[in-house]
């Protein structure tokens, strides 16, 4: 099966229906949606978000639900359907199959049955309709920003970044604090969470995507905040399972989730590597700096396809304390900078101190220009690419 496959479930018995929640948390590459306690209503917001599965429970009403099953094959045929029940009367499950059903899942149901039946269901519906197969593969687009010393305007660039591409983007984007001791985008963007990573990660087996959303803040400019969490000692609970099952929710709920890493390269930042589209590097011009950058993507090359995914961006470019050349730079890095921002220390500053984006106090400035730039070369893909089975080898050094 493919990563983040996104499911809702149609239960009236609030029982079977909270079992069979549980049952899809504890399958690791499927998020389960939304869920609706009515036979009725539910095919027009199946239509709309068209996910890629529909499973059906048909104990409380099955003409109700066999109705249901049949409109969904007629009007939605992309859209694959998983009847359920505990009855096994044939005749039943005849009625099922005649209304379109390809797989029945039997009541109760572990993990490996659910898996299975998934896995010949979603194989066959792919077969089906190759586009389906094209589509999944444009994302979900996951950027991690990072830099291999403090200070140097990681930060920054993700508030900027996320800000743009929600004004941009006609699809929803959200930028997650993984600097879990002393993150600051809540104070770049000037918002006050009610919600943090933390309380995402506790009620995970809860949360559909209205629900995820709803656990989040939203900054002026649509873009979707989840600030690191508000006490130190939370901060400690928070281990890489659950970092990874946060990032597959936010993978199938956001077409872009842009990452803030720590100013230390911490094991929360490594998963971020292992689940990231794109890692974007912030470099200065500097010895310390590129020094430690090269060490960084040293690292990165005893892992297959890290280095492939790399971007780097040199920022303050133009500063009277640049010590090194950008061609220089690039040959220490055996790597070409792709994107240069110029040294606006004033214009950043005005914009940090009033909690804004850079094009609230300098719209049309240079390094307005500029990371305009780095947005258009960081939007999501449009084009189908081969999507590669990434390795968590990085735990391994924690």
């Amino acid at each position: 099966m493919k990563e983040s496959i996104q499911v809702f479930l149609v239960d009236p018995i609030e029982e079977s229906r909270e079992a069979i929640q549980r049952l899809f948390a504890s399958v690791s590459n499927v998020c389960l949606a939304e869920s609706f306690p009515s036979y009725q209503g539910a095919s027009k917001r199946i239509a709309e978000a068209a996910p890629d599965l529909v499973v059906v429970n048909i104990d409380e009403d099955p003409v109700q639900a066999i109705s249901l099953i049949q409109t969904l094959n007629q009007n939605c045929p992309n859209i694959a359907i998983l009847p359920a029940s505990r009855v096994r009367d044939s005749s039943v499950i005849l009625r099922v199959v005649r209304a379109g059903a390809r797989e029945f899942l039997s009541l109760p149901a572990d993990a490996q049955e659910l898996s299975t039946a998934l896995g010949r269901l979603l194989d066959r519906r792919d077969r089906n309709d190759p586009k389906i197969e094209a589509a999944k593969n444009k994302g979900p687009h996951v950027i991690a920003i990072t830099g291999a010393a403090g200070g140097i305007g990681c930060t920054t660039l993700a508030v900027n970044v996320g800000t743009t591409l929600a004004k941009t983007s006609s699809q929803e984007v959200v930028l997650v604090d993984f600097d879990l001791m002393l993150g600051s985008l809540d104070a770049c963007l000037d918002i006050i969470p009610e919600h943090t990573l933390q309380g995402v990660i506790q009620n995970i087996d809860r949360l559909d995507h209205t629900l995820l959303k709803r656990s989040m803040t939203r900054h002026a400019s649509g873009l979707y905040v989840l600030p690191h969490p508000a006490a130190m000692e939370d901060s400690a609970k928070i281990d890489h399972e659950s970092l990874r099952r946060v990032l597959e929710l936010l993978k199938a709920a956001f077409p872009t989730v842009i990452i803030d890493t720590s100013k230390g390269l911490q094991s929360s930042d490594f998963v971020a590597f292992e689940m990231a589209d794109i890692i974007v590097i912030v470099v200065q011009l500097d010895l310390t700096c590129l020094r430690n950058t090269a060490r960084l993507l040293q690292l990165f090359q005893q892992f297959e396809g890290f280095t492939e995914r790399v971007r780097l961006v040199a920022n303050r470019s133009g500063s009277h304390e640049t010590e090194i050349s950008l061609k220089k730079a690039e040959e220490t890095l055996r790597m070409p900078i792709i994107y240069q921002i110029p040294n606006a220390t004033k214009m950043v500053h005005a914009a940090r101190a009033k909690g804004v984006p850079i094009d609230a106090v300098a719209a049309g400035s240079r390094i307005h220009q500029s990371i305009l730039e780095v947005v258009k070369g960081l939007k999501p893909l449009t084009e189908p690419v081969e999507a590669k089975p990434r390795r968590g080898l990085f735990a391994a050094f924690f």
